[in-house]
């Protein structure tokens, strides 16, 4: 079972705890946020791509029942900001996207913003729905849309966020002609909350 993700555009503060794309992370901790490196050695927080709080999902066998996953990516090239491509098609290094379980009540965090706050997405609010296995679009779990990804990779492993190609008024995300990046993980890691071997891959349609 797949679990879909329906995006929606959200104007003002988010409640603490809350699941969204874009913006900045509530974290427990600013310690939390993940830097990456350029190609000088120099540090640079790594792109905030969303936060789910685990008590908002459908029922499931994978994810944690409460606490908070954030996901980090290099993802800035695709998201339409002005800097050196990263990497393209096919898989990416793991260091490329950054996975965080957190096993905190929203009393216990607080936005963290490494940016200036002029240059920051806004955040678009998560539905969740419980989905068919194989599908398009934003995802959790289910199988990769294209097969060439299982291909890719050992039967194991499991696809634990899909990204796709999407674009509105708010934000224009782009792998290359409308394509996906899926990340996945290894089972036996996600059962034991072991988010620090994910590998991410990227298709083109």
């Amino acid at each position: 079972m797949g679990i879909d993700i329906q995006l929606t555009y959200h104007d003002g503060e988010l409640p603490l705890g809350s699941s969204y794309f874009w913006d900045a992370p509530q974290l427990p901790s600013p310690d939390l946020y993940p830097l990456t490196t350029d190609d000088e050695g120099n540090e640079y927080p790594m792109q905030f791509i969303c936060q789910i709080n685990c008590r908002e999902l459908p029922s499931n066998e994978w994810l944690p029942k409460k606490g908070m996953l954030y996901f980090f990516g290099e993802i800035d090239y695709y998201l339409g900001y002005d800097v050196k491509q990263p990497y393209g098609l096919g898989e990416w290094p793991e260091d490329a996207v950054k996975v965080i379980y957190a096993d905190v009540e929203p009393e216990q965090l607080k936005r963290f913003n490494p940016f200036e706050e002029e240059d920051m997405t806004p955040p678009h609010t998560i539905t969740f729905s419980k989905g068919p296995d194989r599908d398009m679009g934003f995802r959790l779990l289910g199988k990769p849309y294209e097969e060439e990804v299982e291909d890719a990779f050992q039967e194991d492993w499991i696809q634990l966020l899909q990204l796709d190609s999407d674009t509105n008024d708010y934000f224009d995300l782009r792998f290359y002609d409308m394509g996906l990046l899926y990340l996945m993980i290894e089972g036996n890691r996600l059962k034991q909350c072991d988010f620090s071997h994910v590998r991410p891959f990227m298709t083109s349609l």
